[in-house]
């Protein structure tokens, strides 16, 4: 039996707490109010026309953001949908960060009458030896009937 060299544990090693970061990072994934994840138009990727998308005739607004630190994980997306608690019909903002980056410009939608609209938009995640590399997608499910936003 061949032994493994100190580089090659010390490269498993590595590797393993690695794993243990972005599976922790992809389970800290959550859906905040913009105030409470301190998202605002400071926050807009600019310019925002080429980052932002519209559905279900503009009643879904979606964003590109980034908080700029911690550069590993401080890109996402906000929200604007219709409140539906608010009697004076209003909007409310959420958003999810935590990704390196997003690419709105490839999110795909299926949209279910009874689910609501689903939003993949596929992310990247920081990756020290090249900046980042390929995430698993964002998945939103927005029911704008019922002005709710889940994470699948």
């Amino acid at each position: 039996m061949i032994r493994p060299t100190l580089g090659l544990r010390l490269l498993r090693a590595g590797a393993l707490m690695a794993a243990v970061f972005w599976a922790q990072q992809a389970a800290a994934l959550e859906i905040k109010s913009c105030d409470d994840a301190h998202i605002g138009l400071t926050e807009l990727i600019a310019p925002v026309a080429s980052n932002s998308k519209t559905y279900k005739d503009g009643k879904i607004s979606l964003y590109a953001v980034d908080t700029v630190e911690p550069v590993c994980c401080a890109a996402g997306v906000a929200l604007v949908i219709p409140d539906m608690s608010d009697e004076t019909g209003g909007n409310q903002c959420l958003a999810i960060v935590g990704v390196a980056s997003v690419q709105l410009d490839e999110t795909t939608t299926e949209d279910d009458a009874q689910k609501g609209l689903l939003l993949t938009i596929p992310t990247r995640v920081f990756n020290e030896a090249a900046d980042s590399a390929p995430g698993a997608p964002l998945k939103l499910r927005v029911n704008v009937d019922k002005g709710t936003v889940a994470l699948e």
